[in-house]
């Protein structure tokens, strides 16, 4: 034991000098990151590439990396907003100072864009295309993530639908080009077209479906719009709507780092209109019966005496209307190494409406994993499930807050002196707490990717998506509601398949050290098709048929024996194949082109044009970067770019090309067949010339940015749905007809105002023009085609959908009636339909946003002002709550009418007889200006104010960041419309309806006005 005591004295001496040495062999690196104006950035991360070594900077932006062995690293920062930057240095003993300059992402060159089929940086990119980061889409509580892209691009026009929940918007990119087939763009996530149809269910209760409302904003990374041929031409058929793709979030290379986002809200609305109460409404109403030579009290609709009548003012909207509450959580989860890469998430989020009863209840998780096991081989994985349950109330024309501005009148009591329910008359709070009313959607969406590299600069990508999307709307009335001994229900299940496969082959050829070339070219197939029962299942009940499954198979049951039971499984199947293929060359990094093409074969389209060929070409020049601008004090980026091509749109229903029969009745004793559409062997697709010239620009060291683009864009077989021969038997048949202009100007303006040492100031503007106009229509006239049941029609040399109206001239002095003129310009007092001409203005003359941004230390003031200027709406409602006093609500600005001889005044002497205005048969049929408003305005869209928590005390607590913020959406709007809220997306009776109609309210529930608090981090 003696002899082996210094042995082991000298080994325990030589490893603690090993470990000595070997400590002080080690080195690290510090430093600051900051942004253009020399801020420093909190909370952005720095790592050691091929590592798992990996901070975040503090609230001063510093950092610190420790335990490095000497030798010579590359670090990469990288921050939400700004383009990662990687810089290299050499480690030795002590430490060493690299600090990092983050650029904007709008002025980094090197930024990766999502196009169709791949990615390019933004200096390679030659097409319009507009990127939207995920943040921008988090900020605000819309009902859905498409509706937080207004104001957020040049040439994207976004309207959201109203305030219930779940509620979809319409986006126009670039105007509008169809006119019965669908005006939406492409929604393309994770490489699949999805389903986004808002008519895939029908139309049901006055408010289309929105399959969007399910995904999870909190999962999107970005949104690139493609908005002209160079960039959407790759998508043929499908792209001249424009594309909207979404790239969901993907595992980052570093140590596991779990994201909290947890929010929770209040909600009321932005607008209402205003209406004349109780007493106000029996005033009018005895006026308009005295006007019209009546004597004693005017009769009063539900019934009611004037002495019960008096004894009411009943405050529909208040009954109806509540603060709604919202709760939005979401977590995730994100690790990567060099061979895989995970990123998995899971949400639940809870919103009310304004409206007693509805709300729209989501949750659901994502995993996206990416495996290389390795050089040359990976692999992707992609699985997200979604469920939504929109607890669903009447609204519009089906009731609920659309009877307390029509036929629920302030006379009108809720209850009967018994204590029941008063049903002599428009009562919507007898739905309240007895209509059970959901809609249910569960989508899957999945997809595989694997890539092969057999050889240097070559790869082989294989892709399989699905996206399922399982519809069933509930509808449960109780033998209370119904006023009967049993209850009601009512199911409509819809199941949507939807399946697309993908090869693609490229090739990265680096000629010389200026000159390289990728060639990419691959093919495409797509199925969808749905399985539903025609006319839902419908039977007694005594609860929904979610819940009474004995219930609902006795329906069905009974149904099937009396023949009432139609399933259709494969329905509206639809197919494409396709051929793509794009070349980009670049040249010194200055010169960029970029050709592309696509064959694109649909079942939709008929025998004699089955296939479609549209080409593109597009080119960019670096202008700043020749050498007469290249040491430029005053122009620090200058690029102009050129495209040109074919695009097309196949939006509309398969199966129209050839003759379809149906059995109906009997003859004879033998069943009918009966044709049900008219063939047309030529239908295709239509097809749009696409012009577009860009300038890129930045000034003063990027101070100053921005982009001006002009587009031209002529539609020729324009689809339509209507006009054929009355010869043929049938009033409407798909046909290729029609010619559109689409012309305009985009600008994006981005500014750094201030920049000082702790305070920073910066400003986005973007705002677009659109001239729309229908060129040619094959001598068809304005009725042949007509927006649904609203008062617009299509008319050569007019925007798509104008008003067509009778023209209100004002009222006679004399004798209060109205003066119109007729199609002449003449003044008349007889109204007639005839005198009906295209009017006003459809679409606005410019419509964008402003936003702008205040940072002092660790606190940021978001502001954003959407706007719209020089377009008109149309209220379809104000025929009946305006001038003609019927059994409906009197708004409140009818207070500017007619009296007595030689009132100056804005709406005629009131009546209760329409014949009171001379040719006049129905209120109804009053289609006049007189409803015609100005559509302007400006909206305080958003207001958010953060508070990012120093980064030691945010370690104090274990976490790498935290940030506090509270947010106000629709806080102010500034509109002269009288009649609520001045944005509207009504509810459309079809793709028709929804292209002719975009600026058509009736009895629209308006947006909502909310206030939310929150805090995220990560740990």
């Amino acid at each position: 034991m003696k002899v082996l005591y210094p042995i082991k004295l000298c080994l325990l001496m030589f490893f603690a000098l090993c470990t000595s040495a070997a400590y002080a062999q080690t080195g690290s690196i510090s430093g600051k990151i900051l942004d253009d104006s020399k801020l420093p950035i909190p909370g952005a991360s720095v790592q050691v590439d091929g590592t798992q070594k990996i901070t975040a900077t503090d609230n001063d932006g510093n950092y610190r990396i420790t335990g490095l062995a000497t030798g010579t690293y590359t670090l990469t920062a990288k921050y939400i907003g700004f383009g990662a930057t990687k810089l290299s240095v050499t480690v030795g003993t002590g430490n060493v100072v690299l600090n990092f300059e983050l650029k904007p992402e709008s002025q980094n060159l090197n930024e990766v864009i999502v196009v169709g089929y791949g990615t390019q940086t933004k200096r390679e990119v030659t097409g319009a295309i507009a990127k939207v980061s995920g943040d921008k889409l988090t900020a605000l509580p819309t009902p859905s993530f498409e509706a937080s892209l207004q104001g957020q691009a040049p040439g994207v026009q976004v309207t959201q639908g109203s305030g219930l929940a779940g509620s979809g918007s319409v986006i126009r990119i670039r105007g509008i080009g169809s006119i019965s087939a669908g005006g939406d763009p492409l929604y393309v996530v994770d490489g699949i077209p999805i389903t986004s149809d808002p008519f895939i269910t029908g139309n049901r209760g006055a408010m289309n479906q929105n399959p969007l409302a399910t995904i999870n904003p909190n999962d999107i990374e970005s949104v690139e719009i493609l908005k002209d041929a160079g960039a959407a031409g790759i998508y043929g058929s499908r792209g001249a709507n424009g594309v909207i793709l979404v790239t969901t979030k993907r595992g980052k290379t570093g140590k596991p780092t779990i994201s909290l986002s947890s929010k929770f809200g209040l909600s009321t609305y932005a607008n209402k209109p205003t209406f004349a109460n109780g007493p106000e409404w029996l005033q009018l109403r005895q006026e308009a019966w005295t006007n019209d030579g009546n004597t004693g009290l005017a009769p009063l609709p539900g019934g009611l005496t004037w002495a019960q009548a008096q004894q009411n003012n009943t405050d529909w909207w208040d009954i109806l209307t509540q603060t709604g509450k919202s709760n939005d959580q979401s977590v995730s989860f994100s690790q990567g190494t060099e061979k895989i890469k995970t990123y998995v998430s899971a949400n639940y989020s809870n919103n009310e409406s304004f409206l007693k009863g509805n709300s729209y209840e989501r949750y659901g998780f994502r995993t996206n994993f990416d495996i290389k096991p390795t050089n040359y081989f990976s692999t992707s994985i992609n699985v997200g499930y979604d469920k939504g349950i929109n607890q669903r109330v009447n609204a519009a024309w089906s009731g609920g807050i659309g009877d307390a501005m029509s036929t629920a009148l302030p006379i009108y009591p809720v209850y009967n002196a018994d204590g029941s329910f008063f049903s002599n008359g428009a009562n919507p709070a007898r739905n309240l707490g007895l209509l059970d009313w959901k809609t249910r959607n569960e989508r899957i969406m999945a997809g595989v990717t694997m890539e092969l590299k057999p050889f240097k600069n070559f790869s082989l990508k294989g892709s399989f998506n699905m996206d399922n999307l399982d519809v069933e709307d509930n509808i449960f009335s109780p033998a209370a509601l119904n006023g009967s001994t049993v209850g009601s229900a009512t199911l409509y299940p819809t199941k949507i398949f939807n399946r697309n496969f993908s090869g693609i082959a490229t090739y990265d050829w680096q000629m010389d050290d200026k000159s390289k070339m990728t060639i990419m070219a691959g093919a495409e197939s797509q199925v969808s098709y749905k399985n539903y029962y025609k006319d839902g299942i419908s039977g007694g009940s005594d609860a929904p048929f979610s819940s009474n499954l004995q219930g609902l198979y006795q329906a069905m049951q009974t149904l099937a024996a009396n023949n009432g039971l139609v399933y259709y499984a494969g329905a509206n199947r639809d197919t494409f194949g396709s051929l793509f293929a794009r070349i980009n060359y670049s040249y010194d990094n200055k010169y960029y082109l970029q050709i592309l093409a696509r064959r694109d074969g649909s079942s939709k389209f008929g025998p004699e044009n089955k296939y479609g060929y549209f080409p593109a070409a597009s080119a960019s020049w670096y202008i700043s970067q020749e050498d007469f601008l290249k040491n430029s004090k005053v122009i620090s980026n200058l690029k102009l770019r050129a495209s040109y091509g074919l695009v097309g749109s196949s939006n509309f229903p398969p199966a129209q090309y050839y003759q379809q029969f149906q059995f109906s009745g009997s003859y004879n004793g033998n069943p009918v067949l009966y044709p049900t559409n008219v063939q047309n062997p030529a239908l295709k697709w239509e097809e749009g010339r696409n012009l577009d010239l860009g300038l890129d620009f930045g000034l003063f060291n990027n101070r100053i940015s921005g982009e001006f683009s002009y587009y031209r864009k002529i539609t020729t077989g324009a689809l339509l749905n209507g006009g054929i021969s009355p010869s043929t038997g049938f009033n409407a048949g798909w046909v290729n007809v029609g010619k559109i202009l689409n012309e305009g100007y985009e600008l994006s303006l981005n500014t750094v105002n201030v920049q000082a040492k702790n305070f920073k100031w910066v400003t986005r503007l973007n705002v677009s023009k659109n001239f729309n106009e229908v060129l040619s229509l094959d001598q068809l006239t304005p009725d042949a085609v007509g927006g649904g049941t609203n008062d617009t029609r299509i008319a050569v040399g007019y925007p798509i959908g104008t008003n067509f109206l009778v023209r209100y001239k004002g009222v006679d002095p004399a004798d209060g009636l109205p003066i119109w003129l007729d199609k002449n310009g003449y003044e008349t007092k007889t109204f007639s339909l005839d005198n009906r001409v295209p009017i006003g203005k459809v679409l606005p003359d410019y419509v964008g946003g402003l936003t702008n941004t205040f940072t002092f230390k660790g606190f940021e003031l978001n502001t954003l002002f959407t706007f719209s200027f020089g377009g008109n709406l149309y209220d379809g409602s104000a025929k009946r709550q305006l001038g003609i006093v019927t059994d409906w609500n009197i708004r409140e600005d009818i207070a500017d009418r007619w009296r007595k001889p030689g009132d100056i005044a804005k709406f005629p002497r009131l009546t209760m007889n329409s014949g009171t205005y001379a040719g006049l048969s129905s209120e109804w049929q009053y289609n006049s200006t007189m409803f015609l408003y100005s559509a302007s305005f400006v909206r305080l869209r958003e207001v958010t104010l953060a508070y990012n928590v120093p980064a030691t005390f945010a370690r104090k607590l274990r976490l790498q960041n935290l940030k506090l913020f509270a947010t106000g959406m629709n806080l102010l709007t500034f509109s002269k419309y009288p009649g609520g809220d001045p944005e509207i997306a009504r509810d459309f009776e079809n793709p028709q309806d929804r292209n002719m109609s975009p600026n058509v309210t009736y009895l629209t529930t308006p947006q909502q006005k909310t206030f939310t608090f929150g805090l995220s981090t990560s740990f």
